[in-house]
């Protein structure tokens, strides 16, 4: 058989169909080549999986990459991904092919870039196929990407095509197909192409998907229903306890203000009571100032001394001595010079005299 196989619609003889052991889904694959056709299930996700490969070894197809999970954004994972989903935002074919062929095969030997283009064809297969299963299709990106190789003495050429579709608010899918040979691998584009297209899913299952689908939308809406009231009542909550601390601030500035209020006129009335008490000790210094000015003027007149004793009481003797001496008995005085005491004076006992101060 030679190696560059047309596709189905033009050579039908050169195409059979085969079908997974769990007769899941059925497609056209060459005759003659090795032909796989199995379901894997990762997680939530069965990937419908088709490898050919010519009888030479020289050329492969292959449809689907089992590695490839489903993807949830992560504004919808409150309640965690479902098993077997990742989750990562959206990202369109031109960015996640170069990664996803790095990933899978940019370890092989002599391993090199090709070209990345967009793909119409696939973007419009994939658009009519998601239509067809009634998949709320958001966004789809369809893209080529180009590499080669090194097989021992050989160099492969390969081309990986890949697509992305967001499909709806939860999650969002990516596949790839692509063909693997020592000639020319745009030859095998439109085989590749109509063999994805010939891929039908059993009636009964798809039926089953699109209930579990449901299921599933049905469940996020439920969980979406659930954050929102449960965000209500955080705003409710969060309402309440603005309108509690408002009125904690205004009762505890009315507090504030009227505790400002009674500290001012306590200090005030502390202030008045001090002007007063000033006023007052001013009046009896300047009175006993007075005093003691006309007594002195007196004293000179007079040629007395004014005296005091330790109880406060102040007595007139007369000038011309240093230090008095008042006997307790009688009231008698004694007058001495230079400071001189009552113990040089003969018949005076001087524990019977109080030494008194000199005023004025």
């Amino acid at each position: 058989m030679h190696e560059r196989l047309p596709p189905p619609s033009v050579a039908p003889q050169m195409w059979e169909t085969l079908s997974d052991a769990e007769q899941v889904f059925t497609l056209s694959m060459p005759r003659g080549w090795r032909n796989r056709a199995w379901v894997q299930n990762n997680g939530s996700l069965p990937h419908q999986l088709a490898t050919t490969e010519s009888p030479t070894g020289a050329s492969t197809m292959f449809l689907g990459d089992p590695t490839i999970p489903m993807f949830v954004e992560p504004s919808t994972t409150m309640f965690g991904p479902p098993p077997g989903a990742v989750v990562r935002p959206y990202t369109s074919i031109e960015h996640f092919l170069p990664a996803h062929a790095q990933y899978r095969f940019g370890g092989l030997p002599g391993f090199r870039w090709g070209s990345m283009v967009p793909s119409p064809e696939l973007f419009q297969r994939v658009s009519q196929t998601l239509q067809r299963s009634g998949a709320a299709q958001v966004w789809v990106t369809a893209g080529r990407l180009s590499f080669s190789f090194d097989e021992g003495p050989r160099r492969v050429q390969a081309i990986l095509f890949g697509f992305s579709a967001n499909l709806g608010q939860v999650c969002w899918m990516a596949d790839v197909l692509g063909i693997t040979t020592v000639g020319d691998p745009e030859a095998f584009v439109p085989a590749l192409l109509e063999m994805l297209d010939s891929r039908r899913t059993n009636p009964a299952v798809l039926q089953r998907q699109l209930q579990e689908r449901e299921r599933s939308a049905a469940q996020h809406r439920a969980n979406m229903a659930m954050i929102e009231q449960g965000s209500a009542r955080l705003r409710a909550n969060h309402q309440q306890n603005m309108a509690t601390l408002q009125n904690m601030a205004a009762s505890h500035q009315a507090r504030m203000a009227s505790l400002h209020e009674s500290h001012e006129a306590h200090n005030a009335a502390w202030r008045n009571q001090q002007m007063v008490q000033d006023a007052a000790h001013h009046a009896r210094m300047h009175t006993s100032t007075s005093d003691d000015s006309h007594r002195r003027f007196v004293n000179t007149i007079t040629e007395e001394r004014t005296v005091i004793d330790g109880a406060g009481n102040t007595y007139q003797v007369a000038d011309g001595y240093d230090r008095y001496f008042r006997r307790r008995s009688d009231g008698a005085w004694i007058g001495t010079r230079d400071h001189r005491g009552l113990n040089d004076i003969p018949g005076v006992n001087p524990d019977d005299y109080e030494e008194v101060k000199i005023k004025l």
